[in-house]
């Protein structure tokens, strides 16, 4: 099987989700992301990079490494599911606060949970993904300090590239309690820099994320203006959805044209997602080593409407249970009906395919002399041996033909 020796390496064999943690250790002199031809947020080395910091890269990448729940973590009150990994409750879960509730995604849970971080002073800023203020398309990591800076930035789900960890060691020097919101393969990446890194856990109290069905490639999103014929200078609103559960795609020229889609029109079937290659061999879309994981609570997995916008929350980690309790105390969120199991089976189907397929998937990689993840303590090889041969042959042939769309 190929090794990897290089950032290339990594990106040519579509391992790079673009999260921008190589920049943020190596530094912007050594290291540039910019979007590819793909619409792929991609690393480039500018400068060599000194082969003490390329091994930092590789030990923390999670195009490389993907390790579950670390074991101090693991609550001695969890219970433990062979799909959804670690858990110590579940609950529907929403803002309190009406105006975050319908302008986020689904519930705006983990936004209810972040202004309650902030306005406690439990930590100092939160650092999230938000829309870049004069390319809204775009994301951009932030650092928010307060309410307004918060909320008004367009910070519910965005669904293309992003590099939510660009701005992660420029967040550690600052030498203040922060919490993160973003993708699982990032919460992945900061729990291997906390190895080696001692300054992660002391700082970076919250690791706050979503359960994930992939990050989209850009090309899907100017697919959607250009069928308005809308050019991405002309924009000054672009919103995957939100205002509503779940809301439209929705997008606002400068001179006032607005056009929508209804959500299942634009996110339909899940093979017209194009979602990024490195999301299709995921092995951890659920969020496993995070303190809380938030969920759409659509039954059979898609909306059937609209509806006031109930999270479901997975509650991993004695820290993410305190700080549930803790804002629904000071009643910044408010807890619905406990759930089980089945009931997360029933919101996420897909996420139960995508868990049973994914070891098969990495076998088609590594038949294919094309390097794969290092996984540990996410149980992709169990859940391969109780699927049936017809089943994993066919991930195995079905990924290794996606390999030259890389």
């Amino acid at each position: 099987m190929t090794e990897i020796n290089s950032l290339s390496d990594i990106v040519k064999n579509g391992l790079c989700i673009g999260c921008g943690l190589c920049q943020s250790i190596a530094g912007k002199d050594k290291i540039e992301i910019s979007m590819s031809d793909k619409g792929r947020l991609e690393p480039k080395e500018l400068n060599k990079i000194p082969s003490e910091t390329f091994n930092k890269i590789i030990n923390v990448c999670p195009g490389v490494i993907v390790e579950g729940l670390p074991k101090e973590q693991v609550d001695t009150k969890a219970k433990h599911d062979l799909v959804w990994g670690y858990y110590l409750s579940l609950f529907y879960a929403w803002s309190t606060d009406d105006k975050i509730r319908f302008e986020s995604s689904t519930g705006g849970l983990l936004n209810g949970l972040s202004l309650y971080l902030l306005e406690s002073k439990k930590v100092k800023f939160i650092l999230h993904t938000v829309a870049t203020p004069d390319k809204p398309m775009r994301s951009v990591s932030k650092l928010s300090y307060n309410k307004e800076e918060l909320l008004n930035s367009n910070s519910c789900s965005r669904y293309g590239p992003a590099s939510p960890l660009d701005k992660f060691h420029e967040a550690l020097n600052l030498n203040q309690p922060f919490a993160f919101v973003g993708k699982p393969c990032d919460i992945s990446a900061i729990r291997q820099l906390s190895k080696t890194d001692e300054r992660v856990n002391k700082l970076c109290k919250y690791l706050l994320t979503l359960v994930c069905g992939g990050s989209t490639e850009f090309t899907k999103s100017q697919d959607f203006i250009e069928s308005f014929k809308v050019k991405e200078e002309e924009l000054s609103i672009f919103r995957y959805r939100g205002f509503g559960n779940p809301g439209r795609m929705y997008i606002k020229t400068k001179d006032e044209r607005e056009y929508d889609r209804e959500y299942n029109s634009f996110w339909g079937e899940e093979s017209t997602w194009r979602v990024h290659f490195r999301c299709k061999i995921c092995p951890d879309a659920i969020g496993e080593s995070s303190d809380i994981a938030a969920l759409d609570t659509w039954r059979g997995g898609s909306p059937k409407g609209e509806d006031e916008g109930f999270n479901a929350a997975i509650v991993r980690t004695k820290k993410g249970y305190d700080l549930l309790n803790e804002a629904v105390n000071a009643g910044y969120i408010k807890i619905g009906d406990q759930l089980e199991i089945k009931d997360i089976d029933d919101f996420q189907p897909h996420q139960i395919n995508r868990k049973k397929a994914v070891y098969a998937r990495h076998l088609g990689l590594k038949k294919s002399d094309v390097p794969t993840l290092n996984t540990k303590g996410l149980r992709i090889k169990k859940l391969y041996e109780m699927n049936d041969n017809e089943f994993n042959l066919k991930e195995e042939e079905g990924i290794s033909s996606r390999i030259k769309k890389i």
